[in-house]
């Protein structure tokens, strides 16, 4: 047998191969599961995380967005398909609730990014209060440098959302909540 069909047959191996490749890592995507949660953190000289007079802070949120580590903050957004929600935060202190499960393309995520359209806040024997989060969207970098997404993996990011309790009771309209994202699994 000459040379000549084994190095074609060859070639065709290899560059099936690397295609294969290519293919899997950049096509075949992995799993993000997003939860949500509010720390339990006493305010100062209290026992509770909030003002026993709040029922519910509901929280409107759209639009989330995964940064792809090492791109330029007006570029390497990816779209996180999750529908636009309202949650509220009362009933996730201390406990988590699943924002969404969703695909993402293979790479290293270090920042999230979302929208809080409105944040209504219920307090027993008053009316409720809406109040707006500066910009209107909150930008959080993921702890330890963010996440890794490869073909098939799943990771689950957990979003804290806190508001302080002073802000809250002033009724001013604004708030400023602390966001923080670590990798929980």
């Amino acid at each position: 047998m000459s040379k000549g069909p084994i190095a074609v047959i060859l070639a065709i191996i290899i560059i099936g191969s690397i295609a294969g490749y290519l293919f899997y890592t950049n096509y075949v995507q992995g799993t993000m599961t997003l939860t949500i949660t509010d720390p339990a953190q006493a305010q100062p000289g209290n026992s509770q995380q909030y003002d026993p007079s709040i029922t519910h802070i509901n929280v409107a949120f759209s639009q989330f967005q995964a940064h792809l580590a090492g791109q330029g903050d007006a570029s390497g957004w990816q779209t996180v398909k999750i529908s636009p929600q309202t949650i509220d935060m009362i009933k996730v202190l201390s406990l988590s609730e699943v924002l969404g499960k969703v695909p993402l393309p293979a790479g290293k995520y270090d920042i999230l990014r979302f929208n809080v359209t409105a944040v209504t806040v219920s307090f027993s024997g008053k009316p409720g209060v809406t109040y707006t989060a500066p910009s209107g969207s909150l930008k959080v970098p993921v702890t330890n440098g963010g996440f890794q997404i490869t073909a098939t993996s799943s990771v689950t990011v957990q979003l804290t959302l806190s508001f302080n309790n002073n802000e809250i009771l002033a009724m001013n309209g604004h708030l400023t909540p602390v966001a923080t994202a670590k990798v929980v699994a």
